[in-house]
């Protein structure tokens, strides 16, 4: 079983704006894992990468960087940040810049 649990949702900002909410949890009883983990790690099935993608969960920053070069394709990828939001942080759209912050609710699960 991987160390890194990876859970998609369809889901959208205050402002209405649709976008996928990739959630992250590590699912070791120490909360601990290594770069080797990545090894293997996938994206879930059916992502839309014509929508946005928002990264969110308590993980090492290399797992993030990880993640947004896995969402790369995806119309735009923002970092969840719990003090401002949604950060973008790579954009192939017109309708979102980068540095946009927008108000989300996180979705259950």
């Amino acid at each position: 079983m991987s160390a890194i649990k990876l859970e998609i949702f369809p889901h959208q900002t205050q402002s209405g704006l649709p976008y996928q909410h990739l959630r992250l949890e590590i699912t070791n009883e120490n909360g601990i894992i290594t770069p080797a983990d990545l090894k293997g790690l996938k994206l879930p099935a059916g992502v839309d990468f014509s929508q946005g993608i928002v990264i969110e969960g308590k993980a090492p920053i290399w797992l993030y960087g990880y993640l947004v070069h896995e969402c790369h394709p995806a119309a735009w990828v923002g970092c969840y940040d719990p003090r401002l939001g949604v950060v973008v942080v790579a954009t192939h759209t017109h309708e979102v810049s980068i540095s946009q912050v927008f108000k989300v609710d996180l979705p259950g699960g």
